[in-house]
Order: C-alpha cells, then sequence, then structure tokens
C-alpha cells in the first residue's frame, strides 16, 4: 500500500507554512532536505538534514538521515534517533519532526568531523533553498488568493452550502492541529524537565478537554 497524495499534500503544506529550510528532494514529496543550526563546541554550524517518508506514515515515523558528517549521541551511522520517533504518534507531523530535530541540535552539542567544516557548510546552498521556498512559498500564496477569489465569487452569485461547510471544515482542522501541536509541545516540555507535573497535569487536561470538543464538533458536523 502506497502513502496517499492527500497525505503528502497535507504534510508539504504544513511544512511550507510552519518549517523554513526546507523543501523536497527533485520534486519527490516523500523526501524532504534542508538544513539545521547545530550548536557545536566551536559554535553554531550548519547541518544538511534529509527526511524520508515511508509508505506506512503516519503510522510509523519517518526515517531521518544526517548527511554532515558529526559525531553526536543521537547519530549512528548518519542516521538519527529521538525520543519523538521511538514514541510516535500517528498525529505527529513532519513539520513537528523537523521542529524536534532543531530543538534536540540545539540542546546536544556535537562534534563536527574535521574536514565537513571546510567542505560541507556553503551558505550559498541555504540561501538558493531559502530563495525556493520563498518562491515556494509565493506560488501557494497565489494559490489561496486564487481559491479565496472563486469563493467571493460563489458567494456573489448564490451563497453556496457546500463551499461554507468546506470553509468550517478546514477551520476546524487548522484549530484541531493548533490543540494538537500545543499538547506536542507540552509533553516535551514535560519530559524534559521544564514544567511541573502540577502544571503539567492542568494544562494537559485543559488541552485535552479542548481537543475533544473540537473533534466531536467535528465528527456532528
Amino acid at each position: 500500500m502506497t502513502i496517499s497524495d492527500e497525505i503528502l499534500s497535507r504534510e508539504a503544506q504544513f511544512i511550507y507554512e510552519r518549517a523554513y529550510g526546507f523543501e523536497p528532494k527533485d520534486g519527490n514529496l516523500r523526501i524532504w532536505k534542508g538544513y539545521v543550526p547545530v550548536q557545536t563546541y566551536t559554535g553554531t554550524k550548519n547541518a544538511e538534514i534529509e527526511i524520508v517518508i515511508s509508505n506506512d506514515f503516519p503510522n510509523i515515523p519517518p526515517t531521518i538521515y544526517v548527511n554532515t558528517p558529526m559525531e553526536h549521541p543521537n547519530v549512528e551511522d548518519g542516521i538519527l534517533s529521538m525520543r519523538m520517533l521511538a514514541r510516535w504518534r500517528p498525529t505527529y507531523h513532519i513539520f513537528q519532526v523537523i521542529a524536534e530535530v532543531k530543538r534536540l541540535f540545539q540542546r546536544v552539542k556535537a562534534k563536527m568531523v574535521s574536514y565537513a567544516e571546510t567542505t560541507w557548510e556553503d551558505p550559498t546552498s541555504e540561501i538558493a533553498m531559502l530563495n525556493n521556498q520563498k518562491s515556494q512559498l509565493v506560488q501557494i500564496l497565489q494559490q489561496k488568493r486564487k481559491e479565496l477569489a472563486e469563493i467571493e465569487q460563489k458567494e456573489r452569485s448564490s451563497v453556496s452550502e457546500n463551499v461554507i461547510a468546506q470553509e468550517k471544515s478546514k477551520l476546524l482542522e487548522d484549530e484541531i492541529l493548533k490543540v494538537e501541536n500545543e499538547l506536542f509541545a507540552l509533553e516535551q516540555k514535560f519530559e524534559d524537565y521544564e514544567v511541573s507535573s502540577l502544571e503539567f497535569a492542568k494544562k494537559y487536561h485543559s488541552l485535552k478537554k479542548r481537543l475533544y470538543l473540537l473533534e466531536s464538533q467535528k465528527v456532528s458536523s
């Protein structure tokens, strides 16, 4: 069974909107390539990362390759392991994986292999990638404007109940994603001892209640 285009497109949209610096490799939405800042013993360096999405996503986590040679407790044979992947949930998204990769490399220092520091760190590559992503974001914005214009045209001619229902559903899905993201961030903070058990319990209960109500609305709509 192959992963659906709908899932890949949804993940791509989330990445473009929430995880700057990554783009599909050779236009393949299953492989995302980008650069993340890494704390080293000699300052901050950029490391090239590749995220590969399997056919079983989102039921199983993606594989993360670190293409920049380095010594790091979470990197073995060029593959990154981290808590989020070990405790994977189907509700997680690739943009959250990217955020956690960046967070990990800021918390745990790496030692770059000596020759890599003079050969791999090419700022023009990152600038080109960012410019590429900027172009993709402009295309998304143009598409959104086109969609908005089409909706406005439909409203001027005749109000479509179907369009309104779709818009409400989209807003509801966005709100559910927002709460899921807040839950994910809260769990990570708790596991890193950044919040107390009491504070975690209160916020967790509140967010879960909100999520339950939103999902109930989605089912009933």
